[in-house]
């Protein structure tokens, strides 16, 4: 059960990374911005279970990238994109615990309200598909955009 929290953590940080001069391209992520519950989940080609998943809520702002579990902070970072890219990319950088500082990079799709994300952890090469097979250490994650009330 050690895999959800990181999983939820890395969700959150696999998605988007800091950098302190963006660019047009490197920072347009206005389309992403808003909150999103989780649809489904999958690490190491094994799938989250739905009662975790229903849990999962994702709040991006315009550099902040903030996943929960019900109430509880399971990761909070910075991150930018580059959607000149094919498939779009996604760069996070921790801002606390073990991951502070550190860059994890990953693939995105948005889709209407549906927003996938695959990632890895820091040190490990960007995915370049969204798959999650068994021993990838990938993170696939899809999110819809809940509407505001």
């Amino acid at each position: 059960m050690k895999l959800i929290p990181l999983l939820c953590a890395l969700g959150s940080f696999g998605l988007l990374c800091a950098c302190n001069t963006p660019s047009p391209i490197m920072n347009n992520t206005d389309h992403l911005e808003g909150t999103w519950s989780c649809l489904s989940a999958m690490v190491d080609g094994k799938a989250l279970p739905a009662e975790t998943t229903a849990l999962l809520h994702l709040t991006l702002t315009q550099n902040r990238y903030k996943t929960e579990k019900g109430s509880e902070v399971l990761f909070d970072s910075t991150y930018t994109v580059d959607a000149s890219k094919n498939p779009k990319q996604i760069n996070m950088i921790g801002t606390e615990g073990a991951l502070a500082g550190k860059e994890a990079q990953g693939i995105y799709s948005l889709e209407g309200d549906i927003l996938r994300i695959c990632y890895v952890m820091p040190g490990l090469p960007r995915p370049e598909t969204f798959e999650s097979p068994a021993s990838s250490k990938a993170f696939l994650v899809t999110w819809k955009r809940q509407v505001e009330k």
